[in-house]
């Protein structure tokens, strides 16, 4: 699928910025000085993660409350029991790089 990049000034810490590309949603935020990329959807049910609860580096699905890691995409808790696909960053100028899987 490639990769794409988004202005490092669009990213706040503790928020998520939603991209949608051609294939799916991509949630990234940042922490600290880090950049994370996942799928934006819950594996449990498909809700938008990005519309939960951001607290350091778990998110929670708005709907049935799923938790997952945002840097490992490891599904914290039930109902999830399918890891969230997470996606590699890199930071280029004043910009952020995505790589989407191919």
């Amino acid at each position: 699928m490639g990769a794409f990049r988004v202005k490092l000034s669009e990213l706040a810490e503790g928020k998520v910025f939603v991209v949608e590309t051609k294939f799916n949603r991509i949630g990234i935020t940042r922490i600290g000085d880090q950049i994370y990329a996942f799928e934006d959807v819950c594996t449990h049910d498909g809700e938008a993660i990005s519309h939960g609860n951001l607290e350091g580096d778990v998110i929670t699905c708005p709907r049935h409350f799923a938790q997952f890691n945002v840097k490992s995409g490891k599904a914290l808790c039930m109902p999830a029991v399918e890891d969230l696909p997470v996606y590699s960053t890199r930071i280029v100028g004043d910009e952020v790089e995505v790589e989407l899987d191919d």
